[in-house]
């Protein structure tokens, strides 16, 4: 086996030094790992923010219900004229169509939804995209 020069094993030592730790502070949940794909790669054509107005008797279970929706990928409480933001990915309008009839349309404690289509994003998680439907 040829011998390491220092460098490569200090960079080895460097390396184990910060890969444990690290793994700590994930695994304490201090740490949360992201990464960012492109929702068309997935078959995500639609996405949109719904602005929820929930009885406030319901708020937590109508979040916890949304919440556990594959098709969600945000849920938050608010104040303001709506108390619950959705943050929503689908196919295509026709599914999100279909979230907003069979998904959220039986949850009978809501009493009001603004639905704001997402047409263009410029950042997510960090990440700049670069668009020709963006300004900039």
């Amino acid at each position: 086996m040829p011998h390491q020069s220092r460098m490569h094993r200090d960079a080895d030592a460097v390396y184990i030094s910060l890969a444990e730790p690290q793994s700590e502070l994930v695994r304490g949940q201090v740490v949360r790992l992201a990464t960012e794909v492109d929702l068309a790669l997935l078959g995500v054509h639609a996405e949109a923010l719904l602005w929820i107005t929930v009885q406030p008797a319901a708020l937590e279970e109508t979040a916890e219900t949304l919440t556990t929706h594959p098709q969600v990928r945000f849920t938050a409480t608010t104040t303001g004229p709506a108390n619950l933001l959705v943050a929503l990915a689908a196919t295509d309008l026709d599914a999100l169509y279909t979230f907003l009839i069979t998904t959220i349309g039986p949850l009978s404690r809501i009493t009001a939804i603004d639905t704001t289509p997402l047409l263009a994003t410029a950042k997510r998680t960090g990440f700049t995209r670069r668009s020709s439907h963006v300004l900039g």
